[in-house]
């Protein structure tokens, strides 16, 4: 199975099954799901499900451990416990919130850890679902939009808008404390210095005398925009996220964080609608 259809199953299967898997992975790292006990299917327009405790030590989510707390099953309760499954099984084996007689209380009390897993769109949707406010998770369509689940076409189209927002426009004239942030994120990343590893017909044809690319992540962003929309053929001919294959993470949680992805240029990218896998 392609690894795009791979990632689309995994997380549909995580989210319809969640806290009721247990022998998740065989000793081949296939799939192996059972244990449909609590399972439940809701009416519709119905959001939450009133039951006695049930489910899998250290694989409950956080309103689920409070007996008084009157919260109930809801979709997100089954968003929480799928980012656990999806960690555990991309970190081969490790729990977010540790193991152990620590792990339901760590979990209570949203305490949690990440380091096993590198990638930044990862755990970033990751650090999403198990969120401990059940408001504040993903819903599944939120999930199955997130850039941890776009083909490389998408990234490199991203890219390519974010390279025609005004800041990249600008790029020759930036902010610099908006270049200082960047470079704090840049810092150590496969494309600093990004000019000197580009094939150097390329740089002489784009950039050639007039220098008009900088060699900071806004002067690579606004050189990959020109690339795709004037030099086409050049563009096919070079594979920016082999290149940089941390550009992409790097400038996703960036532009979060400024929260330049809530813009209108940039929001739709992340309608599930809209999401080619």
């Amino acid at each position: 199975m392609p690894r795009r259809h791979w990632k689309t199953s995994l997380i549909s299967i995580l989210v319809a099954t969640s806290h009721l898997i247990n022998n998740t992975l065989n000793v081949t790292g296939r799939a192996r799901l059972a244990d449909f006990g609590i399972s439940r299917q809701l009416n519709m327009g119905q959001t939450t499900l009133y039951t006695i405790s049930a489910g899998t030590k250290c694989w409950k989510a956080r309103e689920t451990l409070d007996e008084d707390s009157g919260i109930g099953y809801k979709r997100s309760t089954d968003i929480q416990v799928a980012g656990m499954l999806m960690y555990y099984i991309i970190s081969g084996g490790h729990h977010p919130f540790g193991k152990g007689i620590h792990c339901e209380m760590n979990i209570f009390q949203g305490k949690y850890t990440l380091e096993h897993v590198d990638d930044e769109v990862t755990r970033d949707l990751i650090e999403w679902m198990i969120n401990e406010e059940p408001e504040k998770r993903p819903t599944v369509e939120d999930t199955l939009a997130h850039p941890y689940f776009w083909a490389e076409e998408r990234r490199v189209e991203y890219l390519r808008k974010i390279g025609n927002e005004k800041e990249a426009e600008n790029c020759r004239k930036s902010d610099p404390r908006l270049l200082h942030a960047l470079d704090q994120c840049a810092e150590g990343r496969s494309f600093t210095n990004w000019k000197s590893k580009m094939p150097p017909e390329l740089m002489d044809k784009l950039d050639g005398k007039k220098k008009a690319y900088p060699d900071n992540t806004l002067g690579l962003l606004r050189f990959i925009r020109n690339l795709h929309e004037h030099y086409t053929e050049d563009a096919d001919s070079v594979d920016m996220m082999t290149m940089f294959p941390d550009l992409f993470g790097c400038v996703y949680k960036f532009a979060k964080k400024m929260e330049w992805n809530s813009r209108s240029s940039l929001k739709k990218m992340f309608h599930r609608e809209d999401v080619r896998y």
